[in-house]
């Protein structure tokens, strides 16, 4: 019997494990009225900068990945959103999880803080003209809406 709960356990815990996968960093996918926030990343160290990207950064000890979307959206922003969906990876960004959001309020002015250059909230069409554009910018939005 006890080995039956010591596998249990650890059949618990490899579950738990794939489901749950040690996110590293987050990256909120914004919109608000059929527009998508994005800025332009000054310097990151990686190939990010002097693009138009959606903002996101590091996750705190003890921070979930849905509440470091957030915050880091409201840093690099000024734009209060929330989660609306359950944060997904891409194979090519390992540790990073991507999580849909939706901003509060129609009426918050962007604030943008020294990652960003400037921001704004783009529809698909105007996105199709924004240069330079992040490579995986329109793929996480299609992502998001799924």
């Amino acid at each position: 019997m006890n080995l039956l709960l010591e596998f249990d356990d650890v059949l618990e815990q490899v579950l738990q494990e794939e489901v749950e996968p040690d996110f590293k960093a987050a990256v909120a996918i914004v919109h608000q009225n059929n527009r998508w926030l994005l800025g332009l990343a000054t310097k990151t160290g990686d190939d990010r900068s002097g693009k138009w990207c959606h903002p996101g950064g590091g996750i705190k000890p003890k921070e979930n990945p849905k509440a470091a979307a957030v915050r880091e959206c409201f840093e690099e922003t000024g734009i209060r959103c929330r989660a609306v969906g359950e944060p997904f990876r891409l194979p090519a960004h390992k540790g990073v999880a991507f999580v849909p959001c939706k901003a509060t309020s129609t009426h918050q002015k962007i604030d943008t803080n020294s990652e960003f250059s400037a921001a704004g909230f783009f529809t698909m069409a105007e996105l199709r003209n924004l240069k330079p554009l992040y490579k995986n910018a329109r793929n996480l939005i299609d992502r998001a809406r799924s």
